[in-house]
């Protein structure tokens, strides 16, 4: 159960940041969704002493959501600077 709702959270936690970087671009809204389970997974993990089942903490909602915060900052400059160099 807690997987699923680590997913769940990644998701809405992938939007919030991409609201709050201001990279909210209607063809990439997917990819910033994709950054936000991902990063909510692993830093999740690693915040939850290395266990996905044992649900969401307090701790590793806000480690998750600042983590989420860099990863798509990131994410937006690299490919901003992709497609800079391919026009």
């Amino acid at each position: 159960m807690g997987l699923i709702v680590l997913l769940a959270v990644g998701g809405i936690l992938g939007w919030l940041a991409s609201i709050l970087v201001c990279a909210d671009d209607r063809q990439c809204v997917l990819a910033n969704v994709a950054v936000g389970v991902f990063s909510t997974l692993v830093i999740g993990w690693l915040a939850n002493d290395g266990s996905l089942l044992v649900g969401l903490t307090a701790s590793a909602l806000l480690f998750s959501f600042v983590g989420t915060i860099g990863l798509l900052a990131g994410f937006n400059i690299l490919r901003q600077a992709f497609t800079r160099q391919l026009h």
